[in-house]
């Protein structure tokens, strides 16, 4: 991904502005790449190159959430579809490509022989390897090689506005304590048992309002011997209440007292009866506890001795292998922070759950590191917002002929999912990875928080990710690569 276009998400708010430069008749007389779909000033981009961008971010979508996403709503309350937003995203990233690059021009900011060498490699490893993408999204050799050099010289513009960014952070900023633990999830109760739960819990809450209870169904059994009898406390302890209803009360009040002391004796024995069972998951749970605890306590790795509890009925055994901060928000966080290297302890949620936890490093480097470039990224996206905000009040006028737009549909997918025939072939080839492997790719993805999903999925500055990525990822890295061999120079 052109990483210019995921740090200007907060710029590209798509305020484009209408044009009528062609309509349906015209269309229908011109070819695509005669057609006018887009002008930046005395320059015109034809309809080729915008179908051609909106197809790659297609593509990129469509391969992470499936064929059919582009018809979803994006469900944010704007009634925008998945393929609307693709549109919108791709009009802004060409506004801020032309943008930057008119900006470049203006400013003598051009690419290194180095630079355009390493543009010329990276088309030609995209022609080499990604043929069935090409075809699948309309690029031509022209196209191509516009996009990787407008996208190159883009991202060389952002590396010169954020230069100037404050990379200081503190000695102690950024913090990172890499924890390993082993949680046990109590098993859910029988169906009889938890009948009987819900049956105790509404005894209960007639015993917390004996007087009443005792009131109401005094009320159920005299009805008709008097219709003087209350219907609420205060009503029945009220003096206007007759002699004759009172002593019905009085009269019916020992049957219901009998009543009452047999359902007691019912609830009773309802209650000793959830209490063993509770008591034995409890019992189960906590020795499992005890015994991971000792593991860990040894120096042992939860994956070693993690499937010796996985079969118990009592509760589920899951592990996991993380890097928190001081200010995390797991329920364990406060129990696990407090803890130093090779130390453990073990935390009971209020939902029944229990956390065996060992920290594994006190200090985790590699953690840290990486909080601390998040954070320099931060900062980069918001210095290059500001300043991009103010290149393109000075930018020439981009309007965008929405007739011309409409044109493009979402009939037809533009990625196909490999087959199971083709997958299975790869995977005889030696192509895909293992399945252990991928196991543990997809649970690192899972420990830190899904890093796949955040990037892809809902945002306007994680979606910008998804744009024209089999280019973008490219031509950043080529101008990246280039700019530091000049540094080192």
């Amino acid at each position: 991904m052109n990483r210019i276009m995921k740090y200007a998400a907060a710029a590209l708010v798509a305020a484009t502005a209408v044009s009528t430069l062609g309509g349906c008749e015209q269309l229908e007389k011109k070819a695509p790449e005669d057609t006018v779909a887009v002008s930046f000033g005395d320059t015109n981009i034809m309809l080729d190159e915008v179908t051609y961008m909106i197809r790659s971010m297609e593509y990129t979508y469509e391969s992470y959430f499936g064929s059919n996403i582009c018809g979803n709503d994006m469900g944010d309350g704007s009634g925008m579809t998945v393929g609307d937003y693709i549109k919108q995203m791709s009009l802004s990233q060409l506004r801020q490509t032309l943008v930057l690059n008119e900006y470049a021009k203006k400013n003598g900011i051009e690419l290194s022989d180095d630079q355009k060498a390493k543009v010329d490699e990276a088309i030609e490893k995209l022609q080499t390897e990604s043929e069935d993408y090409l075809d699948a999204v309309g690029a031509t050799d022209e196209l191509i090689e516009k996009t990787y050099t407008e996208n190159a010289i883009a991202n060389l513009v952002y590396m010169d506005l954020v230069a100037d960014v404050d990379t200081t952070v503190g000695d102690d900023e950024f913090l990172r304590k890499k924890i390993a633990y082993v949680k046990l999830t109590p098993s859910e109760l029988t169906e009889t048992t938890a009948a009987d739960e819900a049956t105790t819990e509404v005894s209960s809450d007639e015993d917390s309002s004996e007087e009443a209870s005792s009131i109401e169904n005094t009320e159920a059994e005299s009805e008709s011997a008097s219709k003087d009898v209350t219907t609420s406390t205060e009503e029945a302890s009220s003096e206007k209440a007759s002699t004759e209803a009172v002593s019905t009360e009085e009269a019916s009040s020992e049957n219901v007292s009998e009543l009452s002391s047999e359902a007691s004796t019912e609830d009773s024995t309802e209650v000793e009866t959830l209490s063993e069972e509770e008591q034995e998951r409890q019992d189960a749970m906590n020795d499992a506890a005890d015994k991971i605890l000792k593991e860990f306590e040894e120096g042992n790795d939860a994956a070693d001795f993690i499937s010796d509890y996985q079969n118990d009925s009592h509760f589920t055994a899951t592990n996991s292998e993380i890097s928190i901060s001081e200010d995390g928000t797991a329920v364990y966080n406060a129990a696990a922070w407090a803890l130093s290297t090779d130390e453990c302890t073990v935390y009971k949620s209020d939902d029944g759950s229990i956390y065996i936890i060992r920290c594994l490093d006190d200090n985790d480097e590699e953690a840290r590191q990486s909080a601390i470039d998040s954070e320099i990224e931060s900062r980069k996206t918001a210095l290059f917002s500001e300043k991009y905000a103010e290149i393109q009040e000075e930018s020439s006028k981009f309007k965008v002929d929405e007739d011309v737009i409409d044109t493009i549909r979402f009939t037809t997918p533009v990625y196909v999912a490999p087959s199971e025939e083709e997958t299975s072939e790869s995977e005889t080839n030696g192509e895909e990875t293992s399945e252990s492997e991928t196991n543990g790719e997809e649970t690192s993805e899972s420990e830190t928080g899904g890093e796949k999903t955040s990037e892809n999925e809902t945002s306007e500055e994680e979606s910008v990710k998804a744009e024209n990525s089999s280019e973008s990822d490219e031509s950043e890295e080529v101008v990246s690569e280039a700019s530091s061999e000049e540094e080192s120079k």
